[in-house]
């Protein structure tokens, strides 16, 4: 008796501890896990248009890659300006640009928790990719990333703050740029007016345009509303021109040895706006300043 009644106990603790068991594991197995960061997370890709000719959106986004800094981010609340930054002509965090267009990086090493990175608590590497394509004959897109790599090597994308404040540093430099091309034109026609240049001895000589006018005996007050128009129809030819055949350098100043800013194809309408005996200051239709050699240009039809 006493033997069964040991047998039964037994067995009911096994049971008991087997039931224990089965409610430890599942409240084991319910237990959150710690998930991992992923490595290959999105970040915010900048994409614009500039309205300015292509060279010059390189030239600016150049600039900015060399600057030593990376903008819109920085470690320490008392120096909110990231220092330390240089260009590279490759980064193995992007891989191999596969599109089309121009592409520049600019990498900063060993930066500590930089800000407006996703989970950035570690030290790191910062690059920023920058890719320029052209978007027609005055316009051209930027495209920009920025991605934080720490010491573990985890991935951590950034929340847009570096590619919008990289995107108003290329704004700042291409305006720069085309103030200068403006203050140069300025200055190259000021030159022009106290000096009258030799023509170049690889283009024809042409005298250079007459003023149209009233005859000498009437002034534009006495003609009359056809004579008006015709009067002005006549002006508009000597200050408005057009490229002849193949086309026609756009020089940085009134030389032959200046630098070409861009080719004008073809049929390209010019405004006079400085007139000397062999070079004219022009603006061309999108507002694009610069000297053409007069044997380049003729009259509109």
């Amino acid at each position: 008796m006493g033997t069964n009644a040991a047998a039964v106990n037994g067995k009911c603790l096994k049971g008991i501890i087997f039931f224990l068991s089965f409610i430890l594991l599942a409240t084991v197995s319910a237990a959150p896990c710690p998930v991992p960061k992923e490595r290959g997370e999105q970040g915010h890709t900048l994409m614009a248009r500039l309205e300015a000719p292509e060279g010059d959106v390189l030239k600016a986004v150049q600039e900015v890659t060399q600057d030593q800094i990376i903008h819109g981010t920085y470690s320490y609340e008392k120096e909110r300006i990231l220092y330390g930054a240089h260009s590279a002509n490759s980064a193995h965090v992007f891989g191999d640009w596969k599109g089309q267009g121009k592409v520049f990086y600019k990498i900063a090493s060993n930066v500590l928790a930089p800000r407006f990175f996703k989970d950035s608590d570690d030290i790191g590497t910062i690059t920023v990719r920058y890719v320029v394509q052209e978007a027609g004959p005055d316009a051209a897109t930027v495209q920009i990333d920025a991605v934080f790599v720490d010491a573990r090597n985890v991935r951590h994308p950034s929340l847009g703050n570096v590619e919008s404040s990289e995107h108003t540093a290329i704004q700042q430099r291409l305006k720069n740029i085309q103030e200068s091309r403006r203050q140069a034109f300025e200055a190259s026609a000021a030159t022009a007016h106290q000096s009258v240049q030799s023509p170049s001895p690889l283009l024809p000589q042409q005298p250079a345009p007459k003023a149209a006018g009233p005859t000498d005996d009437s002034s534009a007050s006495d003609l009359s509303v056809p004579e008006l128009e015709k009067h002005i129809e006549a002006l508009r030819h000597q200050v408005e021109l057009r490229v002849k055949d193949p086309g026609a350098a756009l020089k940085a100043a009134p030389f032959r040895s200046s630098a070409t800013l861009e080719t004008l194809p073809p049929q390209t309408e010019v405004l006079i706006v400085v007139l000397t005996p062999y070079w004219y200051g022009v603006e061309t239709e999108a507002g694009h300043h610069g000297w053409v050699y007069h044997g380049q240009l003729e009259p509109l039809p």
